[in-house]
């Protein structure tokens, strides 16, 4: 008698389908942690007293606030991706409603405003 080959189970394919998007939950979290170093890691690199210039310390934030957007886009598009396959999957029961484009956009405007402002104000103590 020859052997069938062995068919997964509706369940296990569930199962699978579950752990992967658990994971991919898992390692959204693990960058929204570096997301909150990013922005950590700038505000420090203004606030804290420094031996380093205040032109390495302007760097220091530019180059921590552009990792935290770049790492605030990443999780971004993650999450609707994973709510869009939950949703896709009837896990949610409910339809999950994603904000326009634009708001994203402009939150980021808004931010690289405001840190720019810091960065003029810090100018102008500098010239003190």
């Amino acid at each position: 008698m020859e052997d069938k080959p062995e068919v997964p189970s509706t369940t296990s394919l569930i199962a699978e389908g579950a752990t992967k998007h658990l994971t991919n939950l898992q390692k959204l979290d693990d960058e929204i942690i570096a997301l909150l170093a990013h922005a950590s890691k700038s505000l420090q690199s203004l606030n804290e007293p420094s031996t380093q210039s205040d032109d390495q310390a302007k760097q220091d934030f530019q180059t921590h606030a552009s990792n935290f957007f770049a790492g605030l886009e990443s999780v971004t598009v993650g999450l609707r991706k994973e709510a869009k396959a939950l949703q896709d999957a009837n896990m949610l029961g409910t339809t999950v409603t994603t904000k326009a484009e634009w708001v994203g956009g402009q939150k980021e405007k808004e931010g690289i405003a405001a840190a720019e402002s810091v960065l003029r104000k810090l100018d102008t103590h500098g010239e003190d």
